[in-house]
């Protein structure tokens, strides 16, 4: 992770006139806890239902790929308090696109109020920047090509603020929630196949890892399996193994739920984190089987339901498994995109 410790103020021309309120790069690992502040605020204003750790987002943020803190974020502040952020990257989808993507939280309070659209405005600015030094380095691919973000349902503004600025949805994705977990069906695993316990050392973690991005290598948009992504799981304070329900078809890796426990007291929030099935075990019943498993683990641990988010056009009829083992929509969110031209450097 950058460990700048400048506080580089920058100039967006369309920013409001709002006392107090100036945009400045990132100045290390100080920012996160204000830029946490302002993503649970926005979260909950939202009715997004999971809770993040600040640990956890430290965690991720020490290992973005394709992504300099340096230049790639912008930090909105108000009387030199955190009210929100803009962070850029790049990636190549799945499925042959390379997307420039725009993650963003403002705390509700300072919404409509031409802040969104400032930031916006940087994004696109600064997207555009890397767009152009990629393709002078050659690495300019001749794929469809767009700018993309995400957006909770619940910020009604953010989704006029794209709409008016020529993106158009492109997925929906949806938090579930099972309420209730005293009676949980009892379903069998598939013939052959065993639960058992993974172990925590590098090999092991590896194993499971390698399995799940195979796995997900056909949903939208999945772009894991680097280096940097392997390094984020295994550190990832929220990880605890003694809560991952995995199947095994001898030594391989079949399928598994990464279950995780968010919170403390009564605010515990018990999530299953990853649902996967390796395509040769598929049609089986197995996700189905372990998603069972996982509900009364968290049964066990004295949680009363349990929440995972889902695509809601997943291929392989994910949403549908949710429902029938009584999982309901609790709340939404809309990934955004934009095509965009030729880079300056190749025109």
């Amino acid at each position: 992770m950058a460990t700048s410790t400048s506080r580089r103020r920058v100039d967006i021309p369309t920013a409001p006139a709002i006392r107090g309120l100036g945009f400045r790069h990132w100045s290390g690992e100080s920012d996160l806890a204000g830029m946490f502040a302002a993503n649970q605020l926005a979260r909950r204003a939202d009715g997004e239902l999971e809770p993040p750790t600040l640990d956890g987002m430290a965690n991720y943020y020490r290992h973005l790929d394709h992504c300099d803190l340096d230049e790639d974020l912008l930090v909105v502040e108000i009387d030199d308090r955190i009210v929100g952020y803009a962070r850029v990257e790049w990636t190549d989808s799945n499925d042959g696109e390379r997307w420039y993507e725009c993650t963003a939280a403002l705390e509700p309070a300072v919404r409509r109020h031409g802040i969104g659209t400032a930031m916006l405005a940087w994004s696109e600015t600064r997207r555009a920047e890397i767009r152009t030094g990629l393709a002078r380095a050659g690495n300019a691919p001749e794929v469809p090509t767009y700018l993309t973000t995400y957006v909770n349902d619940g910020d009604v503004g953010a989704h006029e603020l794209l709409r008016g600025a020529g993106y158009e949805p492109m997925r929906r994705f949806h938090e579930m929630v099972r309420r209730g977990l005293s009676e949980v069906p009892q379903i069998p695993l598939p013939d052959g196949l065993r639960v058992r316990a993974v172990g925590t050392d590098r090999a092991a973690l590896r194993q499971l890892y390698d399995a799940a991005v195979e796995a997900f290598r056909d949903h939208f948009g999945w772009a894991g399996g680097t280096d940097a992504d392997f390094e984020s799981f295994v550190e990832d304070p929220d990880g605890d193994a003694s809560l991952w329900v995995v199947a095994f078809d001898g030594d391989e890796v079949a399928g598994g739920v990464t279950n995780i426990i968010h919170g403390e007291g009564d605010t515990r929030q018990g999530w299953l984190d990853s649902v996967f099935t390796r395509r040769p075990w598929r049609r089986r019943g197995l996700a189905r089987a372990l998603i069972a498993r996982s509900l009364v683990l968290l049964r066990e641990r004295g949680l009363d339901s349990a929440y995972l988010g889902v695509d809601a056009t997943n291929p392989n009829q994910a949403l549908d498994l949710y429902e029938s083992l009584g999982f309901e929509v609790a709340s939404s969110a809309t990934a955004y995109r934009k095509p965009i031209g030729e880079p300056e450097a190749v025109r």
